[in-house]
């Protein structure tokens, strides 16, 4: 039986080989993603970069055409009444006669001028006339007038100007036009004046929204823009738009238009010859670029790649199917050896324990009673020792995930007062007190798994000792729950006064590899398989464990077992060779093999020496080989000297397979009949099989039992 708990503890941290498969999926997913929407904003950038190149060329040619025929023909009408005789008359007589006329004719033309103003200056008086209104004279000292002197002396035909007059307290583009005599000497200026606000909506008029477009001169002074008070207060075109573009400008052909990358996206940049003023056309980056059934066909097809890559998935999981559940029995096989290898290095320690420590007591004392007492403690715990070494030797078992109760009759309480032998020598460590109460009920022998069941009293035990603190109380009640047609349900209760377990740890208590914190493992050391072994041996003994406890109050560990009531009286043999009540020993056998010849192969002296010691009362003659080579040897030399041999099986030179095959080999007539029996610490029964393949007759497992050794030796001589 295999404890559910611990198998999905430990499957819980495994990943599976789909898990993986899909983390992949998901990151070819995303890598594919990332590159394609770089790859897609990339080329969508360029192209609609490309698309507003041309969108802009468009606006700024449009512009530069609309401006200059709106100038043109503004010009045109100023330059008309320029050339007027009348208004030339007008201009260099003081006191004219036909003033009223002239003033009329120049009143004529504001209706033809597209903002419906006329304006004029006589150079003779300098006096500012704007729709017949006279308002102020002008000072050509004066910086803000640097146009009446520009327009009447440095140009031939007219000059624009951009400027606020605080008299009429407006901003305009002004026309200027200079009036001569017919002998070319300046008389005035006429023209008309464009409010900037106007100005701006011609320039803004057709285009998209979404473009901006600016005018600016050689000195980068703003003179259109759809916000007429940047132009009023000359805001610089670089400063406005934070990118140098002036240089650029500078260095155009009249009627050139550039395109130029910038952070601002695509700008279009161009010049407006009429003028002498460039032009700058803007359209901003903006998310609603990509809006487009480019975008569209981009996002079909990362849905298609999603969905095939699901496909994929899908499918490859079928095909994973049988692999992963090939891989989790591996994983399991290799958790279970894993658990159990582990667990009996916990488990190992309390005999060894006991061992060493009575060897030591046993090696100073001189009483010779004394060290016989040392000698049966360390003979009780081996025997344990042994016993769980068993359980780990036998890997077909711990790989099928399971354990095979081995029934034999025995003394129950005999069997626990040994376990509490082996556990006192912690107990007097830490000066605690144990005790033992045992109801009148509970049957003398009984028949079940003495070893197993030594096992869980020994890890309960040795868990009292190690959470209770020194001068603690542990305690074991045993008692009978119930009898029926000879079946005995026993319940074992183990009591200590300890640190005790919250039922939060409790949960997770007789899982695989758990403590009840990880701190309790720093702390009092061990794996955390004690409990979880003995939860699988109770179960298999028909029985349950749990555990009642508070936190800072001690823990009672109570389990239940059911084994055969076995009786005294009855002659009966018990499943373990021993009759209710009996024990044996070689000496009542009084066993003899004298005139018999055993030769023993091995190459370890000291394992010798226990052979030769544990044989001599039988009067068996024993010869030895330390390797398989030389038994060979012994053979070939004295054919029919020997009638059983020992032989190892991990030896230098030969080893015990080898020996074996040369033997059998041998033209000798007793090659077939000689008894070989393997002698190893090797107990699998893929090592078994292997030694009768070789030609071997038995097998004994190290560490050898005398008690099989003369089965042996009986059963072949």
């Amino acid at each position: 039986m295999t404890d559910k708990s611990a198998n999905r503890s430990s499957l819980k941290n495994q990943t599976p080989v789909m898990s993986r498969f899909i983390t992949f999926s998901i990151t070819l997913f995303l890598i594919i993603l990332a590159t394609g929407s770089v790859g897609f904003i990339f080329s969508m950038r360029q192209i609609i970069r490309t698309n507003k190149g041309y969108e802009l060329y468009q606006i700024l040619e449009t512009e530069r055409v609309k401006l200059e025929t709106s100038i043109s023909n503004e010009l045109a009408i100023a330059l008309k009444i320029a050339d007027s005789q009348l208004i030339q008359r007008y201009f260099m007589t003081p006191y004219f006669a036909l003033e009223r006329m002239a003033i009329e004719e120049l009143l004529s033309y504001r209706n033809i001028f597209a903002s419906g103003t006329v304006f004029w200056v006589k150079d003779m008086d300098k006096r500012f006339f704007y729709n017949n209104d006279l308002m102020y004279v002008v000072d050509p000292e004066s910086p803000e007038n640097y146009w009446y002197d520009m327009t009447l002396y440095e140009t031939e035909t007219f000059y624009f100007n951009i400027n606020h007059n605080p008299d009429l307290d407006v901003i305009n583009f002004w026309i200027n036009v200079p009036v001569f005599d017919p002998g070319g000497q300046p008389l005035g200026i006429v023209g008309t004046g464009i409010d900037i606000s106007i100005f701006s909506e011609i320039i803004n008029r057709d285009h998209n929204g979404g473009a901006e477009v600016y005018f600016f001169n050689a000195a980068g002074e703003m003179t259109g823009a759809k916000d007429a008070a940047l132009v009023g207060a000359n805001r610089n075109i670089e400063d406005e738009l934070g990118i140098d573009i002036i240089a650029d400008a500078g260095n155009m052909d009249p009627g050139e238009i550039r395109f130029l990358d910038t952070s601002l996206g695509r700008i279009a940049l161009g010049t407006l010859p009429l003028l002498e003023w460039y032009s700058v056309a803007v359209i901003h980056d903006s998310i609603d670029d990509y809006k487009s059934p480019l975008t569209v066909l981009f996002l079909v097809m990362l849905m298609a790649i999603l969905l095939i890559i699901i496909i994929f998935n899908v499918f490859i999981a079928g095909l994973l199917k049988p692999l992963r559940i090939s891989m989790d029995e591996a994983q399991a096989a290799n958790r279970a050896k894993s658990a159990f290898l582990s667990s009996m290095s916990h488990e190992m320690r309390t005999p060894m324990n006991a061992i060493i420590g009575m060897a030591t007591i046993g090696k100073n004392a001189t009483d010779i009673e004394r060290i016989k007492y040392t000698l049966d403690k360390i003979e009780h715990a081996s025997t344990h020792l042994l016993g769980i070494i068993n359980n780990v030797l036998d890997m077909s078992k711990i790989e099928a995930g399971k354990l095979v109760l081995s029934p034999v009759t025995f003394n129950f309480e005999k069997m626990l007062r040994k376990v509490i032998t082996v556990i006192n020598f912690r107990v007097d460590e830490k000066r605690q007190r144990m005790s033992l109460k045992m109801d009148g009920n509970v049957p003398q022998f009984v028949v079940g798994d003495d070893q197993h069941l030594a096992q869980i009293f020994l890890n309960l035990l040795a868990n009292a000792v190690k959470f209770t603190p020194e001068q603690g109380e542990i305690s074991i009640d045993i008692s009978l729950v119930c009898e029926k047609d000879g079946i005995c349900e026993l319940r074992a209760e183990v009591a200590d006064s300890g640190i005790g377990i919250s039922p939060e740890q409790q949960k997770k208590l007789f899982g695989m590899f758990e403590q009840a914190e990880s701190d309790i493992s720093r702390e009092y050391g061990g794996t955390g398989l004690g409990l979880a072994i003995s939860k699988r041996i109770i179960e298999l003994m028909g029985g349950e464990i749990w555990i009642e406890s508070e936190l800072g109050k001690g823990a009672r560990f109570i389990f239940t077992v059911r084994m055969a009531r076995c009786d005294n009286s009855l002659d009966s043999v018990s499943a373990g060779g021993v009759a209710c009540g009996e024990e044996t020993s070689i000496a009542d056998a009084e066993i003899r093999f004298d005139g018999k010849n055993l030769l023993l192969a091995e190459d370890i002296e000291i394992n010798r020496e226990i052979l030769i010691s544990l044989l001599e009362d039988t009067e068996i003659t024993i010869d030895c080989a330390e390797n398989g080579l030389k038994a060979l040897e012994m053979i070939k030399a004295c054919p029919d000297k020997y009638d059983l041999v020992f032989m190892d099986i991990q030896m230098p030179q030969m080893d015990g397979f080898e020996a074996t095959r040369q033997i059998r080999a041998l033209s000798t007539p007793r090659k077939k009949k000689l008894p070989i029996i393997a002698m190893t610490a090797n107990v699998f029964k893929s090592d078994i099989d292997e030694c009768l393949a070789a030609g071997m007759d038995d097998h004994v497992g190290k560490p050898i039992e005398i008690t099989e050794v003369m089965e042996k030796l009986r059963k072949y001589l």
